[in-house]
């Protein structure tokens, strides 16, 4: 694990960043958007309220979090020795490559391709949550893991059952990602 390149360590917290840079500029933007509502509308539906010019920025927003994303997924590659064929590799990449593929498709205009690639993206990172804890090799930390997953799942449940879903109940979601992948960085990527 100790044969990366030194150059790579540049990547090392990414992830945590694409979280804050993406939480950040949505709140922004949502802040500076005229009739847009955290509680009544998700960061997805924010699309209808943008003049082109924040639209650009918007759909940026959702491919640099991405290119974040995929530059920490080439560092855990390295720290692992994960090839592309590895099932927790894919699993992680579709997860990565699935939230950039949300900026080519707003719920606006594709809204049941944008369901489903939401509907991927949960999926896959749920997966990739469980699968990447499995590599850490430690139980207490995978079972922590199986728990925030059941925790996201119910959670995410909730919000669809009781129409709740919204900005807020998705910065949840992103939290409770943050909090694992702090974790994760911390004790399992020295």
């Amino acid at each position: 694990m100790d044969n990366k390149p030194e150059w790579i360590k540049i990547f090392k917290y990414n992830a945590i960043l694409s979280v804050i840079f993406f939480l950040m500029s949505t709140f922004y933007l949502g802040i500076q958007t005229k009739n847009y509502n955290f509680t009544d509308y998700t960061i997805s539906a924010m699309v209808r309220f943008l003049d082109q010019e924040k639209l650009s920025f918007y759909n940026s927003l959702f491919f640099i979090k991405c290119f974040l994303d995929l530059s920490f997924a080439y560092y855990v590659f390295k720290h692992y020795h994960l090839h592309l064929k590895t099932f927790t590799a894919f699993i992680w990449l579709v997860a990565v490559l699935s939230f950039g593929l949300l900026g080519f498709f707003p719920v606006n205009q594709f809204r049941i391709i944008h369901i489903g690639i939401t509907v991927i993206i949960l999926i896959s990172w749920a997966l990739s949550q469980y699968t990447l804890a499995k590599l850490t090799g430690d139980e207490s930390f995978i079972h922590f893991s199986k728990k925030l997953i059941l925790i996201e799942s119910v959670i995410g449940n909730i919000f669809l059952f009781t129409s709740y879903f919204n900005a807020i109940s998705e910065t949840v979601f992103f939290l409770l990602i943050f909090f694992w992948l702090t974790i994760f960085i911390g004790k399992y990527l020295k």
